[in-house]
């Protein structure tokens, strides 16, 4: 009871939060119980019976957690593939009546060898969930509202819940705005929310915007945990690197925002599922390349957890191919000879990677290389440089370095190294080859690889809607273990540890803070000539350096001073990387709260109106999941369709969650390899379907019986969404098919034959 104790914290966080933002009871309850019974518990089960246990509760329902998304996966395939997904319950059930009859498999419903972590470590977990979790509810769930709760939603949402619609009833998936055409994109998070909503039974509204994000937030915290304490070996590494994930995301709890602090995201499933993923496949990689012999399961596991992570984010498996590649090389020139697990391990996840690359990856089409294309897309850099190149665009190398203009080139430095420091934690990694004895374990190679691999496409990746900040997001896994392990060695020389730890906090939670007030008080909108403005970006950078310096010429004193801090030096430079993040979104949030920023999204940009949800959720009731719908609404924001309007509407195959024969046609891979064509952004180029379009706006605004007949026979349409906002609709639809709704300024029509 003392070790659950601590965990009724997060839980009550968790429900507070949820009931904040208007969940029901009996849905919390019922995804709870779905959540632990179908996806926890089958996977430490799974754990247990193809590797081992940890030895304790909390790192095995980690880890077990993505081996039961990645056994939910399987079965979710099998079951809507065979058209049974109303069934899928039927197979957690299955796994747990396995493990419970088999006279072999039920010691794997306890510990056998238990290795109970401190209590300190549970606490320190537990408090790091509940912050994660109050962050995430009573700030980013409060800023997004749920259909058709307000007036505008984030266009991805929408677009992920189509998504997720979609993926519930085929396999493999149409695109849902282009209804025939096979998905392109990398969906196996939207995957695992069809099978959420397949068993618990609940909207897909619901599970996307409420509930399916809060237990992965733990569930990541303690795969983090548990890489740490694998690479550094100390279990108390655990807790920091759980604290300093969690730390920048208690300025949501009074300061909403669009997402959560990096590098967990909301807006991007794929990314936070992906990250766990490939997380966890680095903690049985770990295992198994530098421990020892391992059980065959292990590299089942690893390997279809790799794969998991690939078809969630294609920034995961270059990370890990990375990560088992360099520490091979180090191997083979340091023994001349490279151990066959090694090869296997290499051959293996580069097989994955080009596998789900071909089949899965999706939504790569317009990138190119450029180095610090990223650079680009930071706040200050056209104020700095005067380039106003777009993302795809400019050569091989950042436009601003190459154009010849001395104040350009210095204004780009300014950006780069602000971006530095702004992704310090993920960049702190690599002080693992300052000290010797890491420079000699293949394990700090491996965390270096992967380091190196994310670091590398980050920096010279050119996406068009600059995708490539998740190479580095996913890498932060790998740079907070390597700060955990050196710090556990440092720590190793302190005599009187628990006083050097808090003394560590202290003072790098109050150089946090004073960061913080630089960063706030430095920053000020860039105007004037080019170099007032390169004077007015590069502040915030002057004020982080001058506050460096500062401390690094009083740190002697203060040694002398305080014999205590003799030897820590080292541990408060890492320790203060890590406030570093949290120190930012505060600064964020005071600039955020002194610009009055609104406390929901309500852009009216990416406006739905009450009427346009409302028949959408009407059609969602109404209409069989394998119908398909012509609609008007494939623009945002509404209005009489244009030439290079925003191509990001997705009420229908969004909130109605129906197929369409056309709607926002963005995301595609056709329309984001256009990226740049005669200057226009991938969002805005024309449809890369001009038939369909055409087709749609006549069937709407000019309808004929032919016309409508082409559509239901050459598309297998059964509805027309008519949206006055987005264009005239013909009264002749009233006579050429049947009104079944009406909602304002939208009809909804059935085609009978």
């Amino acid at each position: 009871m003392t070790r659950l104790l601590p965990w009724l914290l997060p839980l009550a966080v968790a429900l507070a939060g949820l009931l904040f933002v208007d969940v029901p009871v009996t849905a919390i309850l019922r995804y709870a119980v779905y959540f632990a019974a179908g996806v926890a518990l089958p996977g430490v089960l799974l754990l247990r019976a193809l590797w081992r246990s940890t030895g304790n509760w909390a790192e095995d329902i980690g880890l077990g957690t993505v081996v039961g998304f990645t056994c939910q996966l399987l079965g979710w395939a099998l079951f809507t593939l065979a058209g049974w997904q109303q069934a899928l319950v039927v197979w957690p059930l299955l796994v747990l009546a396995v493990f419970a009859a088999a006279p072999r498999l039920r010691r794997h419903w306890r510990i056998t060898d238990p290795n109970p972590l401190p209590l300190t470590w549970t606490w320190g977990l537990a408090g790091a969930a509940a912050v994660m979790l109050g962050g995430a509810t009573f700030g980013v769930y409060a800023y997004h509202p749920m259909p058709p709760a307000g007036t505008a939603y984030y266009p991805d949402l929408l677009f992920h819940l189509s998504m997720v619609n979609e993926l519930t009833r085929s396999v493999p998936p149409q695109l849902p705005q282009v209804a025939g055409l096979p998905l392109d994109y990398h969906w196996f998070a939207n995957a695992d929310m069809a099978g959420a909503v397949d068993i618990t039974r609940l909207s897909p509204i619901l599970v996307l915007y409420r509930l399916w994000l809060l237990p992965l937030l733990v569930a990541g915290l303690l795969v983090f945990a548990t890489f740490a304490r694998t690479v550094s070996r100390a279990w108390w590494t655990g807790v920091l690197v759980a604290v300093a994930v969690a730390a920048p995301q208690f300025a949501l709890w009074v300061d909403n925002g669009v997402d959560l602090a990096p590098p967990f995201s909301l807006i991007s499933p794929s990314q936070t599922f992906g990250m766990l993923a490939g997380t966890a496949a680095a903690v049985f990689l770990v295992e198994l390349l530098f421990r020892g012999r391992q059980p065959k399961g292990l590299w089942v596991l690893a390997v279809t957890v790799a794969v998991v992570g690939g078809g969630s984010k294609p920034t995961i498996l270059p990370i890990l191919v990375g990560a088992v590649g360099l520490s091979a090389l180090f191997v083979l020139i340091r023994d001349r000879k490279l151990p066959a697990r090694f090869i296997a391990a290499g051959l293996l996840l580069v097989a994955s990677a080009v596998g789900t690359l071909l089949t899965v990856a999706g939504s790569t089409s317009g990138s190119g290389l450029q180095v610090l294309a990223v650079v680009k897309l930071q706040g200050g850099y056209q104020a700095a440089t005067q380039d106003a190149t777009p993302a795809g665009g400019g050569g091989l190398i950042l436009p601003a370095l190459t154009s010849g203009r001395f104040l350009s080139v210095i204004g780009a430095l300014v950006v780069f190294a602000l971006l530095l420091v702004a992704q310090s934690v993920a960049l702190a990694g690599y002080g693992l080859m300052g000290r010797r004895e890491l420079r000699r374990d293949p394990l700090g190679w491996f965390l270096l690889g992967g380091l190196v691999a994310g670091w590398a496409g980050f920096l010279l990746v050119d996406h068009p809607s600059a995708s490539e900040s998740y190479f580095v997001r996913s890498v932060v896994p790998f740079s907070l273990a390597a700060i955990a392990w050196m710090t556990a060695l440092w720590f190793k020389q302190v005599a009187d540890r628990r006083r050097a730890a808090v003394i560590v906090g202290v003072l790098a939670g109050g150089i946090g803070l004073v960061y913080a007030a630089a960063l706030t008080v430095a920053k000020s909108e860039p105007i004037g000539d080019q170099l007032d403005r390169v004077v007015l970006v590069a502040r915030p950078l002057v004020a982080a350096l001058a506050v460096t310096v500062v401390l690094v010429l009083l740190w002697p004193f203060a040694t002398k001073r305080w014999a205590q801090l003799a030897g820590l030096g080292g541990v408060v430079a890492l320790a203060t990387i890590l406030a570093v993040p949290a120190a930012t979104t505060f600064a964020l949030g005071v600039r955020a709260t002194q610009s009055h920023q609104s406390t929901s999204f309500t852009s009216p940009h990416w406006r739905v109106h009450p009427d346009e949800a409302a028949a959408a959720l009407w059609l969602a009731r109404n209409s069989q999941p394998d119908d398909v719908v012509a609609s008007n609404t494939y623009c945002r924001p509404a209005g009489p369709q244009r030439p290079g309007c925003d191509a990001r509407g997705y009420i229908v195959s969004g909130i109605a969650g129906r197929r369409t024969v056309i709607e926002g046609w963005a995301y595609t891979q056709q329309a984001m390899s256009r990226q740049g064509v005669n200057g226009v952004r991938y969002t805005n180029q024309p449809s890369p379907w001009p038939d369909r379009v055409a087709l749609t706006d006549q069937a709407i605004g000019a309808p004929t019986p032919e016309v409508l007949r082409h559509l239901r026979d050459r598309y297998s349409v059964r509805w027309l969404y008519a949206d006055a906002y987005d264009g005239p609709v013909s009264p002749e639809l009233a006579r050429l098919a049947h009104l079944r709704h009406r909602e304002q300024h939208v009809r909804i029509y059935e085609l009978t034959r």
